[in-house]
């Protein structure tokens, strides 16, 4: 195996570090997220209000522009709008150095929010409350072993055994869906997965948009001829970027005249026969001004769906995914076109639609009144049903 193609922290720990072999600081690396021990006493539940729930959040780091952590301080900021105590505890730490600074960057890149934020690492962390939330894989553990709340949750954006190849990280991965939390799920695809596969009370809100940012400006849009915008974030694979640059080579065979935006990451300077502009990782209004002058939108994902459908949708854009059930389970048949996931099925898509307007204007049509009936605060307030259901459940059992 080339040390290029492994995973970067893997790259480190073969290539240096201190203390043993290899295989000796790789186990390090993965116990100081896995190994927690059990800490608090009973939940406070005398003092539960239903209308001022206190809420914590377990959340790995973050620097700007994290995708996964705006959707989590969008749903948190809500929360707290709504009236709710919530508070974020950051797992070891490795880009802020105080909750301050990390609620600062909160504030000044992601959302506005007022409550407390501190890190911890190595020992779980003593806190009490109504609900405790996971946000990925690691975060589970220590909230598995937090037990001063009356409910603990699953905040779960994707299916991240996926993300693994199959061994460790996959194992310790698919494990956190045994644990009894209450899985609060981004979408039908990972609701019924932790439902049906993994036995787990689970529900469904749905991936939203900023209105405010993602819209046709209620005119005719006057679009650019045969422009295509690609999300090319090749670093992550579920993206299966590579599909669409291979789709985008034959359909030039082809004979086809179009252009190319690629943007979401730095592709650098490939050398291929259509025009394009490398427009890397773009701001929401950017983003906006390009979905409203492309032809067409192709944005993939291989796990959950990307939120970036809905926001090319709000513009007017018609939308090209791949056809796989983790998209037919949200999407309905006549707001996007499925390509079949190979690069001649991508191009085929691509060559009819950019051929027949009359089904890019069908595919627009559909995908705009399809979205307006989602919300940010809408789907914060399904968040907000689901945690006091669950509270409300487990101490009705407890009663019993």
């Amino acid at each position: 195996m080339h040390l290029s193609s492994i995973p970067l922290y893997l790259y480190r720990l073969i290539r240096g570090g201190r203390g043993g072999s290899p295989l000796q600081r790789q186990s390090s690396y993965l116990k100081k997220f896995v190994a927690y021990q059990p800490v608090g006493g009973e939940p406070p539940v005398s003092t539960l209000d239903r209308k001022r729930l206190r809420i914590t959040w377990v959340i790995p780091d973050f620097k700007p522009g994290a995708g996964g952590h705006m959707t989590i301080f969008r749903i948190a900021s809500y929360l707290e709008r709504f009236g709710h105590d919530v508070r974020f505890l950051i797992q070891n730490p490795s880009v802020h150095k105080s909750g301050e600074e990390a609620r600062a960057t909160i504030n000044q890149h992601f959302q506005p929010f007022s409550g407390p934020v501190a890190l911890f690492t190595g020992a779980t962390p003593d806190a009490e409350g109504d609900a405790l939330i996971a946000t990925d894989r690691f975060t589970c553990y220590p909230v598995d072993a937090m037990r001063g709340f009356i409910r603990k949750f699953y905040f779960v954006q994707d299916y991240e055994p996926a993300f693994y190849p199959s061994g460790t990280e996959a194992l310790l991965t698919e494990a956190t869906y045994h644990f009894d939390f209450d899985c609060l799920c981004a979408g039908e695809w990972l609701h019924r997965r932790m439902s049906e596969q993994y036995g787990r009370w689970s529900m469904a809100w749905p991936l939203a948009y900023d209105a405010a940012v993602y819209r046709t400006n209620g005119q005719e849009i006057a679009r650019s001829r045969n422009r295509i915008a690609v999300y090319a974030r090749y670093v992550t694979p579920r993206r299966a970027v590579e599909l669409a640059f291979m789709a985008l080579e034959i359909l030039k065979k082809r004979g086809l005249d179009f252009e190319v935006d690629f943007f979401g990451w730095d592709i650098g300077k490939p050398s291929v026969d259509f025009p394009y502009r490398n427009l890397g990782i773009l701001k929401g209004e950017q983003l906006a001004d390009l979905y409203r002058q492309a032809t067409l939108g192709v944005v993939f994902s291989a796990t959950n769906h990307s939120l970036v459908n809905k926001e090319m949708m709000a513009c007017g854009l018609p939308v090209i995914d791949l056809d796989l059930d983790t998209v037919r389970t949200i999407f309905p048949a006549d707001t996007m076109a499925f390509a079949k996931p190979t690069p001649d099925g991508i191009a085929d898509t691509l060559e009819d639609l950019l051929r027949h307007p009359e089904k890019r204007q069908a595919l627009q049509q559909h995908a705009l009144d399809y979205v307006q009936q989602f919300s940010w605060e809408k789907s914060a307030r399904l968040v907000e049903a689901a945690l006091i259901e669950r509270i409300d459940a487990t101490l009705a059992r407890g009663a019993a």
